[in-house]
């Protein structure tokens, strides 16, 4: 396991905040991994040591205020923590501005009687010594100007009820999936939009860990199952962004992600981005699982279904007959085949409703998979 450096001088905690600035920075290009080895090669320390760094910054259960509420009044950059051995923590602009730093206990009693004076009904019974942790649902910002005692509060026009305000992401995940499992879908959506609460979707910044990220492609799919489609899909993209950099397109994560990005396109009425998703989902699907798995065959057979709902009814019907004959010969007596044999049907007898005029045998397979895109054209992944 790595250790961490001996200091060679003593360390400030300007250079301990311009250090976890430069892993921030990079690791909106690079894994967070990479970036945190990158700046300790830089530096010349451990990566234990500018992981400690990093891993404090971010931390929410030993946060004394929640990280991405403070910001500096003076030059407007985020505050993280710091606590440096045998010393008192606190808090500093990220990358340091010059200014001196500020006591964190002093700033966490300043922002729980905030919160208490203002908005004491976010603070459930009992949780009073822990008033600052619950801030977010009331404050939108917390400005500090000269020190603790100068703040300059952004109140939220619609507070918020937190939900386990203490909890790392992996733990809220965790909780989250628990709840939704047991059909408690509105508290698992609280659990998670109370960790996202600092997080815009719709910005370029990616998740910096997998835990975020999963977390956002949770919450979309939560969100649509709750009938909620365009308030899904910011989420849904941001989340599919983010695993596919951090894990690769072909990962289970970023499948999933996928999935759930092209489900929320078809919801939402945009089905060419919806077919495109499902296209690259095939594709990675086809890498990872095999042409013949039943997640390959059950994204073509979706494919077909948002391409016929968009009006291109030939190749929607070639694909779906093609993905039907390779899932009775792949896996018999699968339950899903009926219902695909029965979609096709249903197609084959609305176009004949319709008179299309198709040729006849135009959906006998096999046939190209190709033939699923209305211009028969080869593309690259999508961009959400």
């Amino acid at each position: 396991m790595p250790s961490r450096s001996t200091p060679v001088t003593p360390w400030t905690p300007a250079f301990v905040v311009d250090a976890v600035a430069a892993a921030f920075k990079r690791a909106v290009e690079h894994d967070l991994h990479q970036a945190i080895s990158a700046v300790a090669r830089e530096r010349g320390l451990s990566q234990a040591t500018i992981d400690e760094w990093v891993a404090r910054a971010r931390a929410v259960p030993a946060a004394p205020v929640p990280p991405g509420l403070v910001t500096c009044h003076n030059c407007g950059h985020p505050m993280i923590l710091v606590q440096l051995p045998g010393c008192p923590p606190v808090y500093l602009c990220m990358p340091a501005c010059g200014r001196a730093p500020v006591p964190a206990q002093a700033l966490r009693d300043a922002v729980a009687q905030a919160v208490l004076h203002r908005a004491p009904h976010l603070v459930p019974p009992g949780k009073i010594h822990c008033a600052a942790a619950y801030a977010p649902g009331g404050i939108h910002r917390v400005a500090v100007g000269a020190g603790p005692s100068d703040l300059h509060l952004t109140w939220r026009s619609e507070p918020r009820q937190l939900v386990g305000p203490r909890m790392s992401m992996a733990q809220r995940l965790t909780y989250a999936r628990a709840r939704a499992d047991h059909g408690d879908h509105a508290r698992a959506i609280e659990a998670l939009q109370t960790g996202l609460l600092h997080t815009d979707p719709t910005d370029d910044l990616p998740a910096l860990d997998v835990a975020t990220a999963n977390a956002a492609a949770l919450l979309a799919e939560l969100t649509l199952t709750n009938d909620d489609p365009s308030a899904a899909l910011p989420w849904a993209r941001w989340a599919c962004r983010s695993l596919r950099r951090l894990r690769g397109a072909t990962s289970p994560e970023a499948r999933a992600a996928l999935k759930i990005l092209a489900n929320t396109y078809r919801r939402t009425g945009k089905l060419p981005e919806a077919a495109d998703c499902y296209r690259d989902l095939i594709r990675h699907h086809t890498s990872a699982d095999g042409p013949r798995a039943l997640p390959t065959l059950a994204a073509q057979a979706t494919l077909a279904l948002v391409l016929y709902q968009d009006g291109h009814c030939a190749p929607a019907r070639q694909l779906l007959a093609r993905a039907a004959a390779e899932h009775r010969a792949a896996h018999p007596g699968h339950r899903d085949g009926p219902r695909l044999r029965h979609e096709l049907t249903r197609m084959r007898t609305t176009c004949a409703d319709q008179r299309h005029g198709h040729p006849a045998g135009i959906d006998d397979p096999p046939h190209d998979l190709a033939a699923a895109s209305p211009m028969g054209a080869q593309r690259h992944d999508s961009q959400p």
